[in-house]
């Protein structure tokens, strides 16, 4: 493919055309012009060179730049082409970053008398919007914007094109294009696109050059929108064997682990934890949308959308006419909401089958409470807890009916819990974790004291489980159990 430049045919003021222009315009292969009256100029300027019009192209007069930009890449098939222009040298708006988009060869401009010239002229960058011009050599400590067009100068050699993509890379994803105004060897002006990322491996040769940057909406790498990308080149042709082989199945477990380890996460304490693991939950739901993406079902817009009109169609308090002055209030509005969405799936019919049983336990006894079915006071759920009790003791021992009070026993201590306003799932879970804690105490006394652990008597059991409370306690400031 041949080269394209674009040559305006402006005298200076002795009335001469730029030498360079000249030159250009002589070694062209075909030179575009858009109307009969240049064609007959050109031809005076550059003697035996092939000139056409935009009508001899069937590009009409007021043609937009796509078309222009349509036909040149189309002559310069077959060698060099200088589109000419009496005047301002760039013709249409959009003419030469149309080119850019096209073609990886570049775009060589005549005459002007600088690459910051060449950038703002060629690219329309309009002066009255965001615009930053910072010096490649100070860009490391300048406070840039995503949001405004940047222009770099000063970008000499690959080496500063390097440290200055370094600098971009904290602002934008590797593949932002970017397109660079270098000189070249017969003072003319090259115009060439690249991408962050092409910048930083140093595979652009530069010299004297400036950088545009044009804005960047999409969120800053690492944001939502980024994540969304990164998971649809591992499911892409050339990405990650493992994730492009997963589905909905395959993903459920890692799913449900994600979720615990959030709530530890949660109980530690610890924000970076928690930061950490709501990530990894996110990841699960990204890879589930771009899995229903690839497939046609739905993709993550569909989700966000589907979570953010549920959110208004539930808070008819916040975003309708309803009143809802305290929680309760609200979840009884939230219940009857959801069993108005599928009033064919009873009181319970939404309780997913596949919870944690004391977690299912726990949204059953809220649920059925919630219309009515429900003791009138504490007593009388701890009434039904003795009646449990000798029910289960009476039982045959490892029998079917034995199981079953059990299971009743245990149903009727969840709801002992949420009359005492107590989370039945992380009161056990904090339980688990305080026994953990105290046995590996002993664990680690009995150690000290070379000591096995099934050597132990009962007594020393004892002696060590109270030591292991008192220290946790200690540890606590007191404030033990």
């Amino acid at each position: 493919m041949g080269s394209i430049a674009i040559v305006g045919l402006e005298r200076d003021a002795s009335g001469a055309l730029d030498a360079r222009s000249g030159e250009r315009l002589g070694s062209a292969d075909v030179v575009v012009v858009p109307t009969e009256a240049l064609a007959s100029a050109v031809a005076g300027l550059a003697p035996g060179v092939r000139v056409v019009t935009f009508a001899s192209l069937g590009v009409p007069g007021r043609a937009g730049a796509a078309e222009v930009v349509e036909a040149l890449i189309g002559l310069a098939a077959e060698g060099d082409v200088v589109l000419a222009s009496a005047g301002y040298p760039f013709v249409r708006d959009g003419v030469v970053a149309g080119l850019l988009a096209r073609t990886a060869a570049g775009v060589d401009v005549f005459p002007v008398v600088s690459p910051l010239q060449v950038l703002m002229l060629a690219l329309d960058i309009d002066t009255t919007a965001d615009l930053e011009i910072v010096d490649a050599g100070v860009i490391g400590s300048a406070e840039l914007s995503r949001d405004a067009h940047l222009i770099v100068t000063g970008v000499e050699n690959p080496i500063v094109a390097r440290a200055v993509a370094e600098r971009l890379r904290d602002l934008y994803p590797p593949e932002h294009t970017v397109v660079l105004a270098g000189c070249l060897s017969g003072e003319g002006f090259d115009l060439r696109p690249a991408t962050v990322a092409v910048l930083e491996a140093g595979e652009v040769v530069c010299r004297d050059a400036a950088l545009y940057v044009p804005p960047s909406r999409l969120a800053p790498p690492g944001g939502f929108d980024e994540l969304v990308r990164i998971i649809a080149v591992l499911r892409g042709p050339d990405g990650c064997p493992w994730d492009r082989e997963q589905t909905h199945a395959s993903l459920g477990s890692h799913l449900i682990e994600e979720a615990y380890e959030t709530l530890a996460a949660i109980e530690s304490g610890d924000p970076r934890a928690l930061t950490d693991e709501l990530g990894d939950l996110l990841l699960q739901i990204v890879l589930h949308a771009e899995i229903g993406s690839g497939e046609g079902t739905f993709s993550i817009d569909d989700v966000v959308a589907a979570i953010t009109t549920k959110i208004r169609r539930r808070h008819p308090h916040i975003f309708g006419s309803a009143v809802a002055d305290t929680p309760e209030e609200v979840t009884r509005h939230w219940d009857a909401i959801k069993r108005d969405e599928r009033p064919d799936a009873g009181v319970l019919g939404e309780v997913p089958a596949g919870l944690p049983a004391l977690m299912r336990a726990q949204k059953i006894s809220r649920r059925a409470a919630g219309v009515g079915f429900e003791w009138e006071t504490l007593d009388d759920v701890w009434s039904k807890v003795h009646e449990e009790i000798e029910e289960l003791k009476d039982a045959e021992r490892g029998t079917p009916e034995a199981a079953a009070e059990l299971g009743d026993l245990l149903f009727t201590i969840v709801n002992v819990a949420r009359h005492l306003g107590i989370d039945s799932e992380a009161a056990l879970r904090e339980t688990c974790a305080r026994f953990t804690r105290r046995f590996e105490h002993m664990e680690t006394a009995a150690a000290s004291a070379e000591r096995p652990l099934g050597d132990l008597q009962p007594h020393e059991w004892e002696i060590l489980w109270e030591r292991a409370k008192d220290d946790e306690s200690a540890a606590a400031g007191g404030q033990g159990q």
